[in-house]
């Protein structure tokens, strides 16, 4: 008996953990997309699924969200004064990107992209560069 309550007590403190860290991914990302508070969010993947030994390598996260007109449109207006890019995407900058896969529609011809790199830990970053300034991105956060 003694044996199930330990492995229960292991697998709630690890899926315990992992609402930690998507709780930690999702507000992170709201800080640096700047989304609204009333932006209601429709779906989340975050890859890994669960953490090992504070271990984040090939960390990939996708959210959407859904905004009204009105925040959309102020959103739009602020972020283009961020770097906020119309597609399709400039060459020079597609180019540099190190992922080709589904999860970034790198073709799409309609609506806004928007490209940052730290050179490491995007994710907790305080500062960032456009992906058009530096040469190799190491890590990125993009909207498309």
């Amino acid at each position: 008996m003694k044996k199930c309550f330990v492995f229960f007590l292991l697998l709630f403190i690890t899926n315990s953990c992992q609402w930690l860290t998507d709780r930690s991914d999702k507000s992170a990302l709201e800080k640096h997309f700047e989304i609204p508070d009333d932006a209601e969010m429709i779906a989340y993947d975050g890859f890994p699924t669960m953490v090992g030994l504070g271990q984040r390598e090939g960390l990939n996260i996708s959210a959407k969200y859904l905004l009204n007109d009105e925040d959309m449109n102020d959103w739009i207006k602020n972020m283009r004064t961020k770097g906020l890019k119309n597609l399709p995407m400039e060459p020079d900058c597609k180019s540099k990107l190190w992922f080709k896969d589904k999860l970034v529609p790198l073709e799409t011809k309609t609506g806004y992209y928007f490209c940052r790199t730290a050179g490491n830990d995007v994710l907790n970053a305080t500062e960032t560069k456009s992906c058009d300034e530096v040469d190799n991105l190491n890590d990125i956060y993009s909207l498309f």
